[in-house]
C-alpha cells in the first residue's frame, strides 16, 4: 500500500511539470505577426533638384556646299588649270576642253548671220515700195532668226568647255589628264566649301522637345580630343516611320579646316533641370508592361507606375507618378509587394 502511495505521488508530481509544456501556444497578436513578416528597406525623400543629363547621338559631316565637277561635252581634255586640293573662288577657271571645231562653226554661222540680216533687212525696204512679196520677206527674216538661234547655241555649248567653279571652296582630287578623251557626265574633280559644314543626326521623337533652333551642341571626331561647337539650325518636318527619328541639322564652324566632310562625329546634348525629381536606378523596376517605383506610406509599400525621362549612371528622372517629399524605397526592391508592411531601416535625404 505504502508502495503504491509513493508511486501515485511521483506520478503526479511528473504531469505538474509536463502540464505546461503540453498546453497549446497562445496565438500572437496582430501587431506582433506583422512586426515578424515585415521587410527592412532603405529610403530616400523625394526633393526637386538639379539634375543634368547627357544625350549622345551619331551623325555625319557635311559641306555647306559640295557638287561633284563633270563635264557636258565630249571631248578632249586641252588643259588642266587646278591643282589637287586647291582652293578657288567662284568663277576660277578650272579645266578647258579642245573647242577649235565649235568656234570654227561658230565664226561660219556669225558670217551667215550677218548676211542673213542683212537680207532680210533689204527686203523689208523693198517690201514698203513694192517690189517684193511678203512670202519673200517672211522667209528672209525667218532665216535670219534661226540663225541667231544656232549662233546662240554654238555660244552655249562653247562656254561649256571651259568649266568654271560655281562657288568659292576647296577642290577635290583630279580625275582626268590632259588629252583625256571625256564623255559628258565624266568625273573631272569635287568641289566643296570646308569652312563651313553641317551635320546631320538622327533623334528619338520623344526627345524633340529638347530640341529647337540655336540649342547649343557639342560633337566629338576621331582624331581630334578637343569638342567642336555645334548650333542646331533646322529640325526635319516629319518623323520617320520606319525608325520613328527625326532629322536634325547643325552648324558647325570650321575655320582652320580641320573637319572634313563626311567625318563621323558624335554629338552629345547638354541639359539642366534645377527642378528635377530624380531616384537612384536601382530603385527603377522595369517589365514589359510598366515602369515601377515602390514609396513607403504608413509602414506600407505603394507600387506607383511612373514615366521615366533621362538617366545617368546612377540615377533616372522621374517625369510622372512620383510627388515631391515621397519615401522612395531604395534597397530590398526585389523582395517587396505592394501592400506589404515594411520597417525603415535608415531614411537618407540626398536633395
Amino acid at each position: 500500500m505504502k508502495r503504491f502511495f509513493i508511486a501515485a505521488l511521483a506520478v503526479a508530481a511528473a504531469g505538474a511539470l509536463l502540464w505546461p509544456r503540453l498546453q497549446p501556444a497562445p496565438a500572437p497578436t496582430a501587431g506582433a505577426q506583422a512586426q515578424r513578416s515585415a521587410t527592412t528597406v532603405r529610403t530616400q525623400r523625394l526633393e526637386p533638384q538639379t539634375f543634368e543629363s547627357r544625350l549622345f547621338f551619331n551623325g555625319t559631316l557635311a559641306a555647306e556646299q559640295s557638287i561633284n565637277i563633270r563635264s557636258e561635252l565630249r571631248g578632249k581634255v586641252e588643259k588642266i588649270l587646278f591643282e589637287d586640293g586647291q582652293t578657288v573662288r567662284a568663277g576660277d577657271p578650272i579645266i578647258l576642253i579642245e573647242s577649235a571645231e565649235l568656234s570654227a562653226e561658230l565664226r561660219s554661222l556669225e558670217e551667215q548671220l550677218t548676211l542673213a540680216s542683212t537680207q532680210a533687212e533689204r527686203l523689208q525696204n523693198l517690201f514698203g515700195t513694192g517690189a517684193v512679196t511678203a512670202s519673200d520677206r517672211d522667209d528672209a527674216i525667218s532665216r535670219r532668226e534661226v540663225l541667231r538661234a544656232e549662233v546662240s547655241r554654238l555660244r552655249a555649248r562653247l562656254a561649256k568647255s571651259r568649266i568654271e567653279a560655281p562657288f568659292a571652296g576647296t577642290l577635290g582630287l583630279r580625275h582626268v589628264s590632259t588629252g583625256d578623251l571625256i564623255e559628258a557626265d565624266t568625273l573631272i574633280t569635287t568641289l566643296q566649301t570646308v569652312a563651313d559644314l553641317h551635320v546631320d543626326f538622327s533623334v528619338p521623337e520623344r526627345y524633340r522637345q529638347r530640341l529647337v533652333p540655336g540649342t547649343t551642341l557639342s560633337l566629338t571626331v576621331s582624331g581630334h580630343a578637343k569638342p567642336f561647337p555645334a548650333a542646331v539650325r533646322a529640325i526635319d518636318s516629319r518623323v520617320d516611320p520606319a525608325t520613328r527619328t527625326l532629322t536634325v541639322r547643325a552648324d558647325v564652324d570650321n575655320p582652320d579646316g580641320v573637319l572634313l566632310p563626311g567625318n563621323y562625329a558624335r554629338v552629345e546634348l547638354v541639359t539642366r533641370n534645377d527642378a528635377a525629381l530624380v531616384v537612384p536606378s536601382i530603385a527603377v523596376m522595369q517589365n514589359l508592361e510598366a515602369v515601377t517605383v515602390f514609396t513607403v506610406e504608413n509602414g506600407i509599400a505603394v507600387s506607383h507606375e511612373v514615366e521615366t525621362g533621362y538617366r545617368d549612371a546612377r540615377r533616372v528622372e522621374i517625369l510622372s507618378g512620383l510627388e515631391p517629399g515621397m519615401e522612395v524605397i531604395t534597397s530590398g526592391i526585389q523582395s517587396i509587394r505592394n501592400g506589404q508592411p515594411v520597417t525603415v531601416q535608415r531614411a537618407l535625404d540626398l536633395s
